[in-house]
């Protein structure tokens, strides 16, 4: 009882095999209030949720793993406030989709269970989560738990973004328009050719015109050069700069 919260309220799992059904039976309670059910828990600590399967004879390993899964299901905070707020069917099958989209799943046989599993460096951060389910409040909680309020009963969920023809691929390749290239190439052009301009004339007064305009575009169209080959990425404005004006200018100085 030491390390269970306060404030603490339990889920009950029950699942068996009767003999006077013929095909399985599911029933998921929320309790308007949560109440001890005598020593079905174990410890006292009142019941908020039952979760019942019964079904016919013979598949009792699959009703162990259903009612392991819905345990699961429970133990995860985040899961269990979208069961506290949950007004129907579906927000449970919503909460439980975004659940089992951050589930890891270890394929049986694929791996040794000799070896050890190391686990994560990083836990998984329950930000996004968080913040999807805060945009598909699930309405007012039943009950006293988790008093705060919620959406108004009347109050829409909203509709998920859904891919348009605008964005679906087609696998085809975008025409190149012979125009738009001319019109990138003078843009490219005369933003280099003002550059060289500019800071050709300062490093011309600079170094006495030992390197000067002409100087600045023969290394504008060399360095532009290679790095349009070579640098993967063609558009790009090559240039002198402050810095290197400066530079070209102590350097100058220094061998003078």
């Amino acid at each position: 009882m030491k390390k269970i919260p306060r404030d603490a309220e339990a889920s009950n799992v029950l699942v068996g095999e009767v003999d006077f059904l013929d095909k399985p039976f599911v029933a998921f309670v929320r309790l308007a209030q949560a109440t001890t059910l005598g020593g079905l828990t174990e410890v006292p600590v009142p019941t908020r949720f039952l979760f019942v399967l019964l079904g016919p004879p013979g598949k009792a390993k699959s009703y162990n793993e259903i009612g392991r899964a819905i345990a699961t299901l429970m133990v995860d905070d985040l899961f269990s406030d979208v069961a506290y707020k949950a007004r129907d069917r579906e927000d449970l099958i919503a909460g439980i989709d975004e659940f089992l989209d951050e589930v890891t799943v270890l394929p049986p046989g694929e791996w040794d269970p000799k070896i050890r599993i190391e686990p994560p460096k990083k836990v998984p951060s329950a930000d996004k989560r968080k913040s999807v389910f805060s945009l598909n409040e699930l309405g007012q909680m039943n009950g006293t738990a988790g008093a705060g309020g919620g959406t108004a009963e009347d109050e829409e969920m909203p509709v998920p973004h859904e891919l348009g023809e605008e964005l679906a691929y087609t696998g085809r390749q975008v025409p190149i328009i012979p125009q738009e290239c001319h019109g990138t190439v003078l843009f490219i052009y005369l933003g280099c050719i003002t550059n060289a301009i500019t800071f050709g004339g300062l490093l011309g007064d600079a170094t006495d015109n030992y390197q000067g305009v002409m100087e600045s575009f023969l290394g504008t169209a060399l360095a532009g050069t290679v790095f349009c080959l070579f640098g993967g990425q063609p558009l790009i404005i090559l240039s002198s700069t402050g810095p290197i004006l400066i530079f070209e200018k102590l350097l100058y100085e220094f061998s003078k």
